[in-house]
């Protein structure tokens, strides 16, 4: 992990965000940069002793696995035909 450091005290780095409307910060250019941060990604929120740690993350798309897609298309056959049967009534 890359270490940011103040140029005037040598401390780590801090910046200063304001939280506007819905919700939303904007993390400066330099961190966005540092971590190759774009518009879309994902960052995990977490709560800490001495405040919020956002950390980024990777969301990887997943396949359904052949069982999950056959009880979701078990799912549905039924609900079509509870469908079927209640436009027959």
């Amino acid at each position: 992990m890359m270490a940011f450091t103040s140029p005037l005290t040598g401390d780590a780095a801090m910046a200063l965000v304001k939280l506007r409307r819905a919700a939303q910060i904007t993390l400066p250019q330099e961190l966005r940069e540092a971590f190759d941060l774009k518009e879309g990604d994902y960052l995990e929120a977490q709560a800490t002793e001495s405040g919020i740690l956002l950390s980024p993350v990777s969301i990887k798309r997943r396949e359904p696995t052949p069982e999950q897609e056959a009880e979701v298309l078990a799912v549905v056959d039924e609900e079509r035909r509870a469908y079927a049967a209640q436009r027959r009534s």
